[in-house]
């Protein structure tokens, strides 16, 4: 791990400055006690762990959006210490479709606006260190999340945290009840009975914000005039034992799909392997993924995807690519792109460079760091056809540029030259002749 030498001693600073340097890799935050990490891929937040709560977390989140998933259906081999667990298995659950990539996402979101926030009230008390790691770099294909509007969002939390007097209140804190019977003469009696059920000093005040289904804001604020009556404390406790999961593998392929092999769940940088086991006791409904809006008509011939999210232009590149007896699959959602590719498996990839959340060149970047697209050419779809352009989609690893408007004689030139000579070049030399560059 490297020391971070840049000038930078705020959070929102050093966000910054990784954001500016599309930084890819862990970012550790230390506390006075407590040390968080959150990891990027080219600037954008991909996960974040860390926290005295780290396994509460994930019990939180198994409650508030994965309800349908139990202990039963997942386990990490034991003794794993894997530090990112918690986002190991949002993609194993993902591919296995036991939870939709919505319901991920909502888990990374919270995830990261908890260890922000955590981030910010220490921030308050004490200075923190930085340290960055450029080696420990996760698979993106989940989501990536913008740091700036992630990190406004943590400090608008904080903000209204603070001006509700709470400022010395962590929600890592649980609250106790301390005198039953003032609290019952002071509280309603619709009220005791709630308290007295969920304050019991075993559940801090995020847990008990979920399992009312309340704001955590709003719980915390009524709790106030008893805490200060002293008829209810706040107190620390420990995080639960790290959960004993049962990961299964992914189950077999239909006969008619294009992949030949189950997607691996142990290619990420530093991820200890993770054992298939027997089916789990209790079947749960599968819940499909967003389907591609063509299907490939044909397993036979060279199948080409398009990265879109105009439905127009995915129709008009679709008209095109079926008239010149290519198979074809359109994928809108930028979110899902890396697994739909990793279940359709193209021999082209077509890549449109503004998207929501994710532009062409991070999807790019991501699609490379995969063993199985190395020698695919990827193919940016752009209106900028500019030096700065064709620059940075080479960094990235993109094989061609493709203009827009897209016309009939461009693409079928493009598809013609990519599929006829992307198996006689090596991905350097593809690369490098497709962009406009001679190799010295």
């Amino acid at each position: 791990m490297t020391t971070n030498n840049l000038t930078a001693n705020k959070l929102s600073e050093q966000l910054t400055n990784l954001i500016q340097n599309q930084f890819s890799g862990r970012l550790d935050i230390q506390g006075v006690i407590t040390t968080w990490s959150l990891y990027f891929c080219l600037g954008r937040l991909v996960w974040a762990s860390g926290g005295c709560h780290l396994n509460r977390r994930w019990y939180r989140h198994l409650r508030q959006y994965l309800s349908q998933v139990t202990t039963d259906d997942i386990r990490l081999r034991e003794g794993d210490s894997v530090q990112y667990w918690e986002y190991l298995v949002l993609i194993v659950l993902v591919k296995r479709q036991k939870i939709t990539g919505e319901q991920a996402v909502a888990v990374i979101k919270s995830a990261v606006l908890e260890v922000l926030f955590d981030i910010l009230q220490q921030e308050e008390k004490a200075p923190l260190a930085f340290n960055i790691d450029q080696q420990q770099v996760l698979d993106a294909s989940l989501t990536l999340i913008n740091p700036e509007k992630a990190i406004k969002e943590a400090q608008q939390m904080w903000e209204d945290w603070t001006k509700a007097g709470l400022a010395n209140i962590s929600p890592n804190l649980a609250p106790v009840i301390k005198q039953a019977e003032e609290l019952k003469e002071l509280a309603s009696p619709k009220v005791y009975e709630t308290l007295i059920k969920v304050v019991d000093g075993k559940r801090t005040l995020r847990d008990v914000a979920v399992f009312i289904k309340q704001d955590l804001l709003t719980v915390t604020r009524s709790l106030i005039p008893y805490i200060r009556k002293k008829v209810v404390g706040l107190t620390e406790i420990p995080d639960l034992p790290k959960p004993v999961l049962t990961m299964i593998a992914p189950p077999p392929p239909p006969p008619t799909s294009r992949i030949v092999e189950p997607v691996p769940t142990t290619n990420l940088p530093g991820q200890t392997a993770i054992q298939p086991t027997s089916p789990p006791r209790t079947a749960l409904p599968k819940t499909a993924p967003p389907a591609p809006t063509t299907q490939p008509p044909s397993l036979n011939r060279p199948l080409v995807a398009y990265v879109e999210d105009s439905a127009l232009d995915c129709q008009i590149m679709e008209g095109i690519v079926s008239k010149a007896g290519y198979g074809f699959v359109s994928i809108k959602d930028s979110i899902q792109a890396l697994p739909m590719l990793l279940e359709y498996k193209p021999d082209l990839i077509f890549l449109d460079l503004v998207m929501p959340v994710a532009n062409g060149y991070e999807i790019c970047a991501q699609i490379r760091r995969i063993s199985t697209f190395k020698n695919i050419p990827v193919i940016i779809v752009t209106g900028n056809d500019g030096i700065v352009d064709r620059v940075r989609a080479k960094l990235v690893g993109a094989s061609d540029f493709l203009s827009k408007p897209v016309g009939e004689q461009k693409v079928v030139a493009v598809l013609q030259k990519n599929l006829n000579s992307a198996s006689s070049l090596s991905p350097n030399e593809s690369q490098t002749q497709s962009l406009g560059y001679q190799p010295s």
